[in-house]
């Protein structure tokens, strides 16, 4: 059974595959390994886009404009692939070290065709006009950007054959997808408290339906009034809020650094999730970053929403 131990069992593992690449930099001076047929084999992924991504053999250089995909590529052995990430990429620490190619919202795409990809890995909104900028160039963009914990699985499986490398993605995969089981299981048979889920706080906003968070939410067997309010990230009105009075309150890091300031708020005091001590904060890359580290979020809204359960298997 997976309680704060399971947690930490669980970090160790990620971060034993996170750094694993910048393990294998410094393992001295040893020839390259001789290219095997499967590196010359032309490989064929559809992206989260619907459109077809064929290159002529595994990517060997890769650009990441986002923080998820550039943890996706380190979680599967991958991360000494890439030759350019965002300026917002800073997990693992390794991600740092390579060269940058602008902001998430505005990459720079002339110093991006510059390192010569092999493709580029992109998310939707925000990044369109680079992404259309890019094929036009004539340069592979693969975009992935999923909104539930099966597509961040998804996500590691097509990244796994656009590198050569399935069969290091599909363990990873399927530790995550068990870890993820486990805690499911462990809160199927609870209640399901209502939960509001803090993701800015001048003007409050929160997750609604078609989010990561919508659907750990959902997992971690809670229910999210942000779905009642929308899609997407959204305002949410302090009076509905109070009015609906969520048994449980977390908040992004980003927003608040203390649960006591949430009860600082006018009218705020009145929350049941206040009065009862069941504000807590939660760190925003678990759950707002489509990564591997989203299971890891997981653990964490199901521990707040149903403390007495995993109180009890410890």
């Amino acid at each position: 059974m997976m309680g704060r131990r399971g947690l930490v069992a669980l970090l160790v593992v990620l971060a034993m595959v996170l750094a694993a690449p910048l393990l294998a930099a410094c393992g001295g001076d040893e020839p390259a390994p001789e290219e095997s047929p499967a590196e010359t084999t032309e490989v064929t992924i559809s992206d989260d886009t619907g459109a077809e991504i064929t290159l002529e053999r595994p990517a060997e250089r890769v650009v990441s404009l986002a923080p998820s995909t550039t943890e996706d590529m380190f979680a599967i052995g991958a991360g000494d692939r890439l030759v350019g990430v965002s300026d917002f990429c800073d997990y693992p620490d390794a991600a740092t070290e390579i060269e940058k190619v602008g902001g998430f919202a505005d990459p720079n795409v002339e110093k991006i065709v510059s390192l010569k990809p092999d493709v580029v890995l992109a998310v939707m909104g925000i990044q369109t006009e680079a992404v259309e900028q890019l094929k036009q160039l004539g340069v592979p963009v693969c975009v992935l950007d999923p909104v539930t914990l099966d597509g961040v699985f998804e996500a590691l499986g097509k990244l796994g054959t656009l590198v050569g490398d399935e069969e290091s993605a599909t363990a990873l995969t399927d530790k995550l997808k068990a870890a993820a089981a486990e805690i499911e299981a462990k809160v199927a048979d609870a209640e399901s408290p209502t939960v509001f889920f803090e993701i800015y706080s001048k003007p409050l906003m929160t997750a609604g339906t078609g989010t990561l968070i919508d659907d750990l939410i959902a997992r971690a067997h809670g229910t999210n009034l942000g779905a009642g309010a929308g899609e997407g990230y959204i305002e949410f009105g302090e009076e509905v809020l109070i009015k609906e009075d969520p048994a449980v309150y977390i908040a992004v890091s980003g927003s608040q650094d203390d649960p006591g300031d949430v009860a600082k708020r006018p009218g705020y005091d009145a929350l049941s999730a206040v009065q009862d001590g069941r504000v807590y904060i939660i760190d925003d890359n678990l759950v707002t970053r489509s990564g591997p580290r989203a299971v890891l979020g997981l653990q964490q809204i199901a521990e707040d929403l149903h403390p007495e359960v995993f109180e009890a298997s410890q």
